[in-house]
């Protein structure tokens, strides 16, 4: 059953994208991946950017392809790899509770892009914890060696942006966490926490699994287009896509529930207060993202987080990570070897 879903025709998953809304008209299935068997070589490919497949001896060698890692005591090897990788390899991270918060690798992906795919393959432990937040990927101005803070506060358009796919809380659902320089406020005090956009509780994360994450990101025109637009695929599925007039939905604070329309809340920074108004039914066809307003700001970073911060002590969380492609086009899950 694992593989049942690259038997699937791919005229048949982009028959599935255009049915997602207006505009969504991305490849699903295999992309550049399918040249590339196992992944064996696709990092020679001229769309790709940046390949890490965890093959080393040691953490410690690691640390010369990452320019900042927070807690490698939590990182190790793993011969736990994803079906099909030719890899022998994953990184292991394993969170205690009460033992701090967990770690990250981050490296710039320079000299920074306009569009970018971000694949990656994880497995969460059956008994794995909540996640707080997890695997982010997005830009500063300038770019730095390290992540930089900022929660809670919205971006002002030429310093950063940044979003990151999460597997929400007690739910474990797919979503993404979004900071941008157009972002929602919620009650209440209007803070700008990360904004959501899928909500939908059938997308549930399958724990003991390998699964395939990937993201794209496209930046706006500067500086007053709204042209930005973000996706989101499952083992090779695509699950969402948002951009300029797509999809139809509503905003509820800092959440945009696609397919809903009605009754709508927002926070008005004028106010101090919320802002309640309607929409059609089936929504309103959303605004697309305005990422920011300085072309100087770009694509530039990768960010692999395990935040977790509400485990109990003692309590063993343990997440795998794989095969992360970073590429100018569609890249798609692992093709099989022949």
């Amino acid at each position: 059953m694992r593989n049942i879903l690259y038997l699937i025709p791919f005229a048949f998953f982009f028959f599935l994208s255009t049915a997602l809304g207006e505009g969504n008209s991305l490849p699903q299935g295999y992309g550049i991946s399918a040249k590339y068997p196992g992944d064996k070589g696709i990092e020679k490919d001229p769309e790709v950017i940046f390949f890490e497949g965890f093959e080393v001896a040691s953490i410690e060698e690691l640390k010369r392809r990452w320019e900042d890692i927070s807690h490698p005591e939590i990182m190790s090897l793993s011969s736990d790899t994803p079906p099909g990788s030719f890899g022998k390899n994953s990184l292991l991270m394993t969170h205690i509770g009460g033992r701090g918060t967990g770690g990250h690798l981050y490296r710039r992906l320079l000299p920074g892009y306009d569009k970018l795919f971000v694949r990656f393959y994880v497995k969460f432990d059956p008994d794995c914890g909540p996640i707080h937040h997890f695997f982010h990927i997005g830009g500063y101005n300038p770019p730095t060696r390290w992540p930089q803070g900022g929660a809670g506060e919205r971006p002002r358009g030429d310093e950063r942006f940044t979003t990151g796919i999460e597997p929400y809380g007690d739910a474990w659902v797919w979503d993404y966490y979004t900071y941008w320089m157009e972002m929602r406020g919620s009650p209440p005090e209007g803070r700008t926490w990360g904004n959501s956009f899928i909500r939908d509780p059938k997308l549930k994360v399958e724990k003991g699994k390998w699964i395939c994450v990937e993201v794209m990101m496209k930046m706006n025109d500067p500086v007053d287009e709204h042209n930005g637009e973000m996706a989101l695929w499952i083992n090779g599925k695509l699950v969402s896509h948002l951009g300029e007039g797509f999809p139809r939905g509503k905003w509820v604070y800092d959440k945009f529930i696609p397919g809903q329309g009605g009754e709508c809340v927002r926070w008005s920074d004028e106010k101090g207060g919320p802002e309640y108004f309607k929409v059609p039914e089936g929504g309103a066809p959303f605004e697309g993202f305005r990422w920011r307003k300085d072309p100087n700001l770009k694509l530039n970073f990768l960010w692999v987080l395990l935040y977790i911060t509400k485990a109990p002590e003692g309590k063993v969380s343990r997440v795998w990570f794989d095969n992360i492609v970073v590429a100018k086009s569609y890249i798609g899950p692992i093709s099989q070897r022949k």
